[in-house]
């Protein structure tokens, strides 16, 4: 039972410590952490010393791992970690850092990779402008989580705090420094569209060209895209598009929802959304493989149009532009 019981603490420290930047000293960590000396740290490193309970759920909260050692096999329940969200915007600024946090862990980790399934343009894409993030986050604020501090507000992207927009322009510094795989269709972009459309139907927008400069925003933001596909870099900002860390897909296959597949070090974390844009995270072995499979059979249906493929590249742009442009025309005439 001894041996049994070190066997599963060297399991779960191997998927603790491969989420670690190499900068970070796991020793010091942990023993801060647990308020033990060094030398403590060291002999539950070691293993000559197990973990309590305490400890453990302690590391688990820390480092978001979780200890399902065999368990996930032996049943049909997963364990998730998300961020509760309600109405009060202080728990919204706390969910911007959180997920950018987790892209800067995933970002710092040793062969790091991010597989996306989007049924939705990836949230940082739109990070990229600030009048785009104070829409972005005044739509969810709003509509999706109906904080009273919007409820009777029209779009003003005054009253987005400062340190909300930071995070948001912090999460694309680090997913631009990601390996990543993208899987759009041609549907991706259109719950963007709808949010526009439903401000402006509701009369959110206290004037038309707010909701027309959103449109060319979103055509700025798909020529971007499509500009770091070309290259297959999301860095050409830099100036390092010598630097191939973006695959783009087109996927006749529609995804349903958004799926995310994460390396970090040795570890894989298996994201799916909830609520419209939070996500839930775990580590359960059984889920992430079944998530990993699921995001392989969907790369192998769809067509690369990074790097190779201009003329299906620019023709999958076309596509969406024109849903923009569609969108602007009715604006204008509405």
């Amino acid at each position: 039972m001894e041996n049994k019981s070190k066997f599963i603490q060297e399991q779960f420290l191997v998927r603790v410590k491969s989420g670690i930047p190499p900068n970070v000293s796991f020793v010091d960590e942990l023993a801060d952490l647990l308020t033990l000396s060094t030398d403590s740290a060291y002999r539950r490193i070691r293993c000559e010393t197990l973990f309590n309970i305490e400890e453990i759920t302690l590391i688990c909260k820390h480092f978001r791992v979780s200890f399902d050692p065999e368990l996930q096999h032996m049943s049909n329940k997963v364990t998730f970690d998300y961020l509760k969200l309600d109405d009060k915007k202080e728990n919204f600024k706390l969910w911007l850092m959180y997920i950018s946090g987790d892209v800067k862990k995933i970002g710092t980790s040793v062969n790091n990779q991010i597989i996306y399934g989007a049924d939705d343009v990836p949230l940082w894409h739109h990070f990229f402008n600030r009048d785009l993030i104070t829409f972005k986050l005044f739509y969810w604020l709003k509509s999706i989580l109906n904080s009273p501090d919007f409820a009777d507000e029209n779009y003003d992207p005054s009253l987005i705090d400062e340190e909300m927009i930071s995070s948001a322009s912090e999460m694309l510094r680090n997913y631009n420094e990601i390996n990543s795989i993208e899987i759009w269709t041609e549907d991706t972009l259109n719950s963007n569209l709808k949010q526009i459309e439903y401000f402006w139907e509701s009369g959110f927008f206290n004037h038309k060209i707010d909701a027309l400069h959103l449109c060319d925003l979103f055509l700025e933001e798909l020529n971007l895209v499509l500009k770091k596909a070309a290259k297959s870099s999301k860095l050409i900002d830099k100036g390092e598009s010598g630097r191939e860390n973006f695959k783009l897909y087109k996927s006749e296959v529609m995804i349903g929802n958004n799926s995310i597949l994460a390396n970090i070090g040795s570890t894989k974390i298996a994201y799916v959304s909830n609520n419209t844009f939070n996500m839930m995270s775990t580590t359960s072995a059984d889920f992430v493989h079944e998530n990993e499979l699921w995001l392989n059979n969907l790369l192998r249906k769809s067509t690369l149009i990074s790097g190779v493929g201009e003329k299906q590249r620019n023709q999958f742009f076309r596509v969406l532009r024109e849903k923009v442009e569609a969108l602007k025309q009715k604006i204008t005439l509405g």
